[in-house]
């Protein structure tokens, strides 16, 4: 999921000064916490400000304040994270496919098709893949956007608009629960993830991924990183919080992956050219054609060109480090599969 510039209204805003601060551990419940970065966030003439805290007890790293459901969904710019016109080329469908093959791969090692949800399904195409596949595939999200979007193809896979706890589905039901790149959207995972227990059959299995807080490419990035996007990124989670996390909800944890060529590479080089530009996410809004319509001629020259002379340099420096950082289990995002016994 890309990282647009966040861009709130005037009410919106005003909630962002106002919103409460965390007050407890969302995993172990402790109030001791330390701080580990303070974070400005522009959002149209005015700079939210955040904290990353991290819990003494169990490591867990929270966003405080943290602004509720309502409140985030309005930070969400649906056009950005949800393309919902035209189709893809045929160089990216195929690099598409193949991502989400791959994906398919790794959780066949655990898991026979049967039953599958996806919560935060995005544009559908995972569920559509595993769907063609032989899975009964069934993707969830929030956003309309995207419900828009994965009703483009057919392909027996079925979706429904909400979150999880506005739909009825049978407990035990389900082999498998993915959520790529969701579980650092969600301020109390805990009660997410208890609830996946349930909803799995005994030897189910589920599959969380995740930007890597403590990954070589957050240390090397600090407040610019990618994976934060904060605040709408509330969890931040490393290895062993994740492991915790599942673990607290009742899941065996089997394996963790710490590589994403997915992401990874590319996070790492927007993350350090965002260093240079003069807005943040520069990449991602040129990249989407939503360059701000306040950047002047010269303010988008002086980008372009700062692209053009970095990005040569930074990118094979990316993929490098980014690889370099997986060997050692310092990826900049993980992927966690865990069983329900």
């Amino acid at each position: 999921m890309t990282a647009p510039s966040l861009i709130a209204a005037d009410s919106t805003r005003d909630r962002i000064s106002s919103a409460p601060a965390v007050e407890s551990c969302p995993l172990c419940d402790d109030s001791s916490s330390t701080l580990v970065r303070r974070i400005e966030v522009p959002a149209a003439n005015h700079i939210g400000h955040f904290e990353l805290r991290r819990c003494r007890t169990c490591d867990l790293v929270h966003v405080s304040p943290r602004l509720c459901d309502e409140e985030l969904t309005e930070l969400y710019d649906e056009d950005f994270y949800f393309s919902t016109g035209g189709t893809l080329g045929t160089l990216t469908s195929s690099i598409v496919e193949l991502i989400q093959s791959r994906r398919r791969e790794r959780v066949e090692r655990y898991v026979s098709p049967g039953r599958l949800l996806d919560i935060g399904s995005g544009d559908g195409r995972f569920v559509q893949h595993m769907a063609r596949h032989g899975w009964a595939a069934t993707g969830i999200d929030f956003s309309t956007a995207a419900l828009e979007c994965s009703r483009r193809f057919h392909s027996g896979a079925r979706f429904f608009h909400g979150a999880l706890e506005d739909h009825n589905f049978p407990e035990r039901s389900l082999d498998l629960v993915t959520l790529w790149q969701v579980l650092e959207h969600i301020g109390e995972p805990l009660e997410l993830l208890e609830r996946c227990h349930i909803l799995l059959r005994p030897g189910g299995m589920i599959v969380a991924g995740v930007p890597n807080i403590d990954g070589l490419s957050s240390r090397l990035t600090g407040s610019r990183w990618w994976g934060l996007d904060v605040p709408r990124h509330q969890i931040h989670y490393t290895p062993a919080t994740l492991r915790r996390m599942l673990e607290a909800a009742g899941f065996r944890v089997i394996h963790i992956r710490h590589r994403s060529l997915q992401y990874d590479p590319y996070a790492l080089l927007h993350s350090s050219l965002d260093w240079f530009f003069t807005r943040r996410h520069f990449l991602s809004d040129l990249a989407k054609r939503q360059v701000p319509q306040d950047m002047g001629g010269v303010e988008l020259a002086r980008n372009l060109a700062t692209l053009a002379a970095l990005a040569p340099l930074l990118a094979p420096l990316a993929l490098a480090a980014t690889t370099a950082g997986s060997c050692f289990g310092y990826g900049g995002f993980i992927e966690v599969h865990a069983r329900r016994d």
